[in-house]
């Protein structure tokens, strides 16, 4: 399978891993977009509580912790990558981001 970000997932992919570089020094961190199935975050100012399906989120790996995740390198960004079972059978991957979101674009 070939995986590809587009420019703005790309961007905000690296824009991220540059900006754990500098918070976490002492680790070696390797950026990643996983997919989780669920997730409940709460609003600090309202405490409304927001529940969401399936969707990916941006994080940050241990770069000697990385189990299951594939390992991408793209325009000299690497990047960890955990993907639905769901997109296992596309020959091509493609991410793109918009607004707060990254999604499957093809």
């Amino acid at each position: 399978m070939k995986v590809l970000l587009t420019r703005k997932a790309l961007n905000e992919v690296r824009t991220w891993g540059a900006y754990m570089s500098r918070a976490e020094r002492d680790k070696k961190l390797l950026p990643s977009i996983a997919w989780v199935l669920a997730s409940v975050s709460t609003n600090e100012i309202t405490g409304q509580i927001t529940k969401r399906g399936g969707h990916f989120v941006l994080g940050a790996h241990e770069a000697d912790k990385l189990h299951g995740l594939m390992i991408l390198k793209q325009d000299g960004v690497s990047f960890a990558l955990a993907m639905p079972k769901e997109a296992e059978g596309l020959d091509v991957l493609e991410i793109d981001y918009a607004g707060d979101d990254f999604f499957i674009s093809n």
